[in-house]
């Protein structure tokens, strides 16, 4: 026969389970707030995600450009591609850069007021280096930039500038202009610190060489420009733009398109001590009869038959014939 629970296990039976569901209810509770992001009024987001996306897209072609121009100056390989877009506070961009640091302030008309460009050691001991004809110059951590090194980090960063505005051209035409060189962030606050900022990181690789190039966006700097950094906008304004029909504008281009005219003799072989002898006055007997007419040639690719004459005080060719390849 079963064994009968009395009244006070039965009440603490019951406690028991009332204490195990309410420990459940809190696990889940737990579980549910590990997914919960705080959020933080004093940085709401400033950056729609239309903005974000526009500004990815524009970074990717810079990133390509850029990795053009370096493997042409240092002869070697070189990678790079958009790491990130964060949007952070001015404050917390400034607090995450190492010392030293080279921070390039420039500015972006029509965008407004100033904006950074942060390299990271490992990246300037790569240019300088490579600069220099060597590979990498390992420099110490702590050491400052020399005034030589800054020089030459200065001309390599007006030309990084060309391809930041030629990626921008799709959007907006930028004129960038370089203000001034700083290594040090103290020295480098363009913006209020609580002004949020969109920060891009883009990994760069050198040969073995990697390091990082960040690009600081404040948001007051393209309140000016906002309605154009919508993809929307972009597709509405080629709908709305009168577009010349296909073959018109392909005919104008080719009737205004300059093609280089020769007209020419036959050839006519001579040796090398022959050609040394040469004085004033020389005349040299030419392979091509009186009466035989001159080739014409359009970048050099033979296209009529032509006599020679003159025009006035000048000399000039008449056409006589078309000359026909074998496709035609």
């Amino acid at each position: 026969m079963a064994e009968i629970l009395s009244q006070a296990e039965i009440d603490e039976l019951i406690n028991e389970l009332a204490v195990g569901a309410v420990n459940e209810a809190n696990e889940k509770q737990g579980d549910n707030l590990l997914h919960i992001k705080p959020y933080d009024f004093k940085t709401a987001n400033r950056f729609p995600k239309e903005q974000i996306r526009t500004i990815n897209i524009v970074f990717q072609n810079f990133t390509q450009l850029l990795a053009n121009y370096f493997t042409g100056i240092f002869r070697v390989s070189c990678e790079m591609e958009v790491l990130s877009i964060e949007e952070l506070t001015f404050n917390e961009f400034n607090n995450a850069l190492g010392t030293p640091v080279v921070l390039a302030v420039f500015n972006a008309p029509p965008l407004d007021g100033s904006l950074l460009m942060q390299m990271s050691v490992e990246v300037v001991d790569a240019v300088i280096g490579r600069l220099l004809g060597g590979t990498s110059t390992k420099m110490d951590s702590k050491k400052t930039f020399t005034a030589i090194e800054l020089s030459i980090l200065e001309r390599v960063i007006r030309q990084m500038f060309h391809n930041f505005d030629e990626a921008w051209t799709k959007v907006i035409k930028l004129k960038s202009n370089l203000e001034r060189l700083e290594t040090s962030s103290q020295f480098a606050q363009i913006i209020d610190l609580n002004e949020a900022t969109a920060v891009v990181t883009i990994n760069v690789r050198i040969g073995e060489d990697t390091g990082v190039i960040s690009v600081c966006i404040p948001h007051m700097a393209i309140e000016p420009v906002a309605k154009q950094l919508n993809t929307r906008s972009w597709f509405s304004g080629t709908q709305n733009r009168k577009v010349m029909p296909k073959v018109d504008y392909l005919q104008k281009k080719v009737f205004n398109t300059s093609v280089p005219i020769y007209a020419v003799f036959n050839n006519t072989t001579a040796t090398v001590s022959d050609i040394a002898k040469l004085q004033v006055g020389d005349v040299i007997q030419l392979e091509h009869k009186v009466g035989q007419p001159l080739i014409v040639k359009l970048q050099h690719i033979p296209k009529f038959h032509a006599s020679i004459g003159r025009k006035g005080k000048k000399y000039a060719v008449k056409i006589e014939s078309v000359l026909k390849g074998e496709d035609q």
